[in-house]
């Protein structure tokens, strides 16, 4: 009876979504996505340490420069000072010494700072590195389980597939596209069962003469729910 093995292809094509649907939700393929997050959040951490390191060492480096910059100049200037007379240009350059003196001060403050928090930068990067191989082999670990989960729900839809085939060919073309087409319109499930009075696809009562005209249909014909518009297997 065409009805009968049209539900029986219904249930296969049913499991063959569901195991499609199932496969990004597997546990394996949720721990490997995890897995994989956790190295992609591990290089991103990795990259911006080194830019911290680099910029530190940058900044180390201009406060070298800029303070043999001013060492150059105040012995420029302290050169000057023991040449002049006049106790208003002595004056003037003492201001601009201490100034320069003051600018100094300040900038090995900076590199001061810049140099712990480049020790404390360089030492995280070092720890960091350490756990790198733990977690790229955690990531491959889970990679391969994940899978081996994809392959064995893929070697499940293979053999459905066939069996779905198989089904196939022995329905007529026409009943086939009228089930091809209520598939999409009703979310996969184009068949289903009258059980009782009541739809096993929508779940809703029918009508006792609704019932009687499906069971009054030819045995190769069936009828469609008056609720949801899948067709029937009495």
């Amino acid at each position: 009876m065409s009805g009968n093995r049209l539900l029986e292809l219904q249930l296969v094509d049913t499991h063959i979504d569901q195991v499609r649907t199932r496969i990004p939700k597997l546990p394996e393929v949720v721990a490997a996505a995890a897995a994989n997050a956790a190295v992609k959040a591990w290089d991103q951490r990795a990259t911006a340490l080194r830019a911290k390191i680099a910029e530190l060492e940058g900044s180390i480096n201009a406060s070298e420069q800029a303070n043999a910059t001013i060492a150059t100049k105040r012995d420029r200037l302290e050169k000057q000072l023991k040449t002049v007379i006049a106790p208003r240009e002595a004056e003037a350059l003492m201001h601009e010494i201490a100034l320069l003196n003051t600018e100094r001060s300040a900038l090995d403050d900076e590199e001061l700072a810049a140099m712990d928090a480049l020790a404390e930068a360089e030492g995280e990067l070092a720890a960091h590195v350490a756990g790198e191989s733990a977690v790229r082999a955690e990531a491959a670990s889970a990679d391969e389980l994940a899978a081996a989960a994809r392959a064995a729900s893929e070697s499940d839809i293979e053999a459905s597939t066939v069996t779905r085939d198989a089904l196939r060919d022995g329905l007529d073309a026409a009943l086939l596209k009228q089930y091809d087409t209520m598939r999409g319109q009703h979310n996969g499930i184009a068949i289903a069962k009258l059980n009782g009075m009541q739809c096993d696809g929508c779940h809703l009562d029918l009508s006792r003469a609704e019932v009687d005209d499906i069971k009054r249909l030819p045995d190769d014909e069936m009828g469609e729910c008056p609720n949801c518009g899948r067709l029937l297997v009495r």
